[in-house]
């Protein structure tokens, strides 16, 4: 199940304006704030993590697990307009 999660995610990453760190513009973003619906670079993650999970709820998109309900969510509005 996990594996098809990291595939949804991938797939996410791939959509135009996803390519980038909501942040700071880097590439390849590997990381996602599932509360703020968006892709981060390690270092704007890591920023993120220290604002506390009551402002961002932050994830690898690779070495964590996402739960079915966050991946649902996500899979529909994990994205940059």
């Amino acid at each position: 199940m996990q594996d098809r999660h990291e595939r949804i995610l991938e797939e996410l990453l791939k959509k135009a304006g996803n390519e980038r760190c909501a942040d700071c513009q880097s590439r390849n973003p590997r990381w996602a704030s599932y509360s703020l619906k968006v892709f981060l670079c390690i270092r704007c993650a890591s920023l993120h993590r220290k604002m506390g999970t009551h402002i961002s709820k932050v994830k690898s998109v690779t070495m964590d697990q996402w739960s079915l309900e966050q991946i649902q969510v996500n899979t529909v509005t994990l994205y940059k307009e």
